[in-house]
């Protein structure tokens, strides 16, 4: 007789079948359908006046529950709507895409752990890490992550017992220099967030029965 799936089993089942009601579209194809972007190199349909429309504060993919999604589906993303600090924008669709395809694939994320560092250390994310700015541009709101995470670098810098034998000045520079990275793991850091939201409220449906 075959043993009863695990409860973790159990939650990877749901989001195998919540990655159903996701649509996935991709940015950039979407931009050379619009004729923003050329179809093809050297496209002579493709009006080059439209090039600064190329630049916006979207993710990679364009991700939205599709308009048939049963009810269900929006308790589990109930976070990603509203979390009390951010609302719903294309990037915390597309962290809840991601964080849905990662708990599919290994289980839950409780503490969103897992994509933090998917997002921060995954080699498909590297052009998403190099434009960062694209996220913290598309909310105000995020610029208090960085900021927060700045003033905790900066902290840490003027604590001599941390980094001994340098300078304040040597100390703050290190701390703060690399504002690329800061952005970067302040993004991550939303997406676990995001990522151990949807784990949760997987894990309250499935105690439910």
């Amino acid at each position: 007789m075959d043993a009863p799936p695990s409860h973790d089993d159990q939650l990877r089942g749901v989001a195998m079948a919540l990655r159903h009601w996701f649509e996935v579209r991709d940015v950039e194809a979407e931009q050379r359908k619009l004729g923003i972007l050329p179809v093809r190199s050297g496209d002579p349909k493709y009006d080059k006046g439209l090039r600064p429309l190329a630049l916006t504060t979207l993710p990679p993919q364009l991700v939205r529950l599709k308009p048939d999604a049963p009810m269900v589906t929006l308790h589990y993303m109930q976070d990603v709507y509203d979390d009390g600090e951010l609302r719903a924008d294309p990037w915390r669709w597309w962290f809840a895409w991601i964080a849905i395809e990662l708990i599919a694939r290994s289980g839950p994320d409780p503490d969103g752990s897992r994509a933090r560092r998917f997002v921060l250390e995954d080699p498909s994310l590297e052009t998403v890490r190099r434009q960062a700015s694209r996220w913290l541009a598309a909310a105000p709101p995020r610029i208090h992550a960085v900021q927060a995470r700045l003033s905790e670098l900066l902290d840490y810098a003027l604590n001599e017992a941390d980094s001994a034998g340098r300078t304040i000045q040597e100390r703050v520079r290190s701390s703060v220099e690399n504002l690329d990275l800061t952005v970067a793991q302040a993004m991550a850091a939303e997406a676990g967030r995001v990522s151990a939201s949807i784990s949760g409220r997987l894990a309250e449906r499935a105690r439910r029965g």
